[in-house]
């Protein structure tokens, strides 16, 4: 004879953003079964096989679930850090004298490796040195844009070869450059800051001011990527800056600044980090300097965020959006839409959290 059992009824709560857990009175005339206060109703005169009561886990709540998803993404970070540092790379990049006439010639590209080593040959057999630097420096950033930087580094140094049997100074300084910009994306802090070094006395040599001190902003950076702190704040405050005050390069003393109050949240010291860049910021706008606006407001929101200042942070992560989309740069969206739906699901702004984390990966799809 089959017998009829009741359904055993559970009636769940909702969880908060960080998992405290609300519990509703227990009818006064019933025991207690669930200590933990989840299971509201169930049927006392079960006999069936198993327990009584099946203790279930609550259903995750919206706001569960969504900071699993950021949970999630978390380690993308250190990608989209990466790629930030590839834009720097290829904005850095230095064309050599004959660049105009080197474009000519390269139009159309060649399109296999075989291709560039024989228009090299023909032009080292002619011993025509200063169409061979510019042609080689053209095909590592060629490489360069194909993410392929590695092989770059053994092109620029045979560009360097080249340069330096035509004594050409100032091409030999754009290769030791591009070397220098091309070994700090490759972490090789040592062989970069030597190359450096090479581009800086030959600026001194040449009396260009502004090149100099940029030379030494870079020498700073790199001091700081080997963790060399103090040398690094020194080089930019007491050489480069005198020397941007000196040529009125206020765009330069505007990148100093900014590097400058990147070295300082290397350190974690976020207040001096937003000293600096609100000098940076206030300069740019005074003399339109726009291209690094949004770069400035970022790090300021970034480290404001750390600070836990979030109702500051937000309101400059969305003036740096704005400016990131009228750079067209996606990379520096892509972190500040994460950093923004962090903050609306620390607020419990569910929805806006949701859409922030939509757009996130929409541009994530499309840059990897």
């Amino acid at each position: 004879m089959t017998r009829t059992y009741n359904a055993i009824k559970l009636t769940f709560l909702s969880i908060s953003l960080f998992g405290t857990f609300i519990a509703a009175p227990v009818l006064a005339q019933q025991k207690t079964l669930d200590p933990s206060g989840y299971i509201l109703k169930y049927d006392t005169q079960f006999e069936g096989i198993g327990p009584k009561v099946y203790l279930l886990p609550p259903p995750r709540s919206r706001a569960e679930q969504l900071q699993d998803s950021y949970m999630e993404i978390v380690g993308f970070q250190d990608s989209i850090q990466r790629a930030l540092q590839y834009l720097r790379l290829v904005e850095a990049w230095k064309n050599t004298s004959n660049n105009a006439n080197v474009l000519q010639l390269l139009t159309p590209a060649p399109k296999t490796t075989a291709d560039w080593n024989s228009l090299v040959a023909d032009y080292t057999d002619q011993k025509n040195y200063t169409m061979t630097t510019g042609i080689l420096n053209e095909y590592a950033k060629m490489r360069i844009l194909r993410k392929e930087t590695s092989q770059a580094v053994g092109i620029l140094e045979s560009a360097l070869q080249q340069a330096t049997l035509q004594q050409h100074t100032q091409d030999v300084g754009v290769i030791q450059s591009n070397l220098s910009s091309l070994l700090v994306y490759n972490k090789n802090y040592i062989e970069a800051g030597t190359y450096e070094e090479a581009y800086y006395n030959q600026a001194v040599t040449n009396k260009s001011i502004v090149d100099q001190a940029s030379s030494l902003v870079k020498i700073a950076l790199i001091q700081a990527y080997d963790k060399d702190y103090k040398s690094a704040e020194n080089t930019i405050i007491r050489k480069a800056v005198p020397l941007f005050n000196k040529a009125k390069s206020y765009e330069g003393k505007t990148i100093a600044w900014l590097i400058l109050a990147e070295i300082y949240q290397m350190q974690n010291k976020h207040t001096e980090a937003q000293w600096f860049l609100i000098q940076a910021r206030d300069l740019a706008m005074d003399k339109d300097f726009k291209n690094d606006l949004a770069e400035i407001e970022y790090m300021l929101a970034s480290s404001k965020y750390i600070q836990n200042n979030l109702s500051i942070s937000k309101k400059e992560l969305n003036n740096a959006l704005e400016l990131a989309k009228k750079e067209d740069n996606r990379y520096l969206q892509l972190a500040i839409v994460e950093k923004l739906g962090r903050i609306n699901l620390h607020e419990n702004k569910i929805d806006e959290a949701e859409k922030q984390l939509a757009t996130y990966w929409t541009i994530r799809k499309e840059l990897f």
